[in-house]
């Protein structure tokens, strides 16, 4: 199924929030309020094994640039936590503003060296599984020449594997897994 531009309402189109999206534990947190739908900050902690404490700057962060939303409050044994959405999932690549194509860039460095430190942890650790099929480890820049189809092709591909991760809260006898991307012109 061919991707289809998102509308307005769902894009991060601003340098400040693809600044703040920089921040690996800021990445972290809206990925998995864009997963559950809503999520309080004990859920979003106990999704990243994290402590609670260890989130709330960087919550108000998110909340300060309009990545997240309050949405009020639920009901805990404790006590009302607040809960948070948010539908900004795509970045709006702008090439006539260069505060955004410089965010963009910051925001590709912070991924791929984050992604970088994370493989080889996985892999120094012992915990990779590499084996096809069911690796949770990859690393690696293949590379070819493609025509205009095939780069369609290429692009069909990328945006099966964004659907396949997409709203994918975790549950029992899951695994939070994260493919890191850059696709550039050689």
């Amino acid at each position: 199924m061919p991707f289809k531009r998102p509308p307005d309402e769902e894009t991060i189109d601003c340098p400040e929030q693809i600044r703040a999206l920089c921040s690996t534990v800021r990445h972290e947190i809206h990925q998995v309020v864009l997963s559950q739908g809503t999520a309080s900050i004990r859920e979003i902690a106990e999704q990243l094994g994290r402590k609670p404490v260890s989130l709330y700057r960087h919550i108000d962060q998110l909340v300060e640039v309009g990545l997240l939303i309050e949405e009020g409050t639920k009901s805990t044994a404790r006590r009302d936590a607040k809960v948070y959405s948010t539908k900004l999932e795509f970045m709006r690549y702008r090439p006539r503003k260069p505060e955004m194509l410089k965010a963009l860039g910051e925001f590709a460095r912070a991924s791929l060296k984050d992604t970088g430190i994370k493989v080889t942890k996985s892999i120094m650790s012992g915990e990779a599984v590499l084996p096809v099929p069911l690796r949770d480890t990859f690393v690696g820049s293949p590379a070819g020449w493609l025509n205009d189809e095939e780069l369609g092709e290429l692009n069909e591909h990328i945006d099966a594997i964004i659907m396949l991760l997409a709203d994918k809260p975790k549950k029992p006898e899951t695994k939070r897994v994260v493919i890191s991307m850059g696709l550039y012109p050689a």
